[in-house]
């Protein structure tokens, strides 16, 4: 029964597997569009150019960084040399 079985599966595997495979190809294909359809712009205003600056806080994360690794690297080490 059981080898009966396996031998039902090995036959169906490679078939089961071929549709799967083939169905995920053929749906990202496309199906024939060259591109897709243009944004519809006619139902509402386009967005206004937001200007966000990146280096308002950038100076205090990185001294905050740099502080916090060195209480992990001092505490590391403490850790080390009391366990000694």
């Amino acid at each position: 029964m059981r080898f009966q079985m396996v031998k039902y599966i090995k036959a169906i595997a490679p078939i089961a597997i071929s549709i799967l495979i083939g169905t995920t190809v053929l749906s990202q294909s496309g199906a024939g569009k060259a591109s897709p359809p243009p944004p519809n712009t006619e139902c509402c205003d386009p967005p206004p150019d937001l200007e966000l600056p990146i280096d308002s806080g950038l100076t205090l994360l990185l001294i905050l960084g740099l502080a916090y690794g060195v209480f992990i690297a001092i505490d590391r080490i403490k850790a080390k040399n009391t366990s000694q």
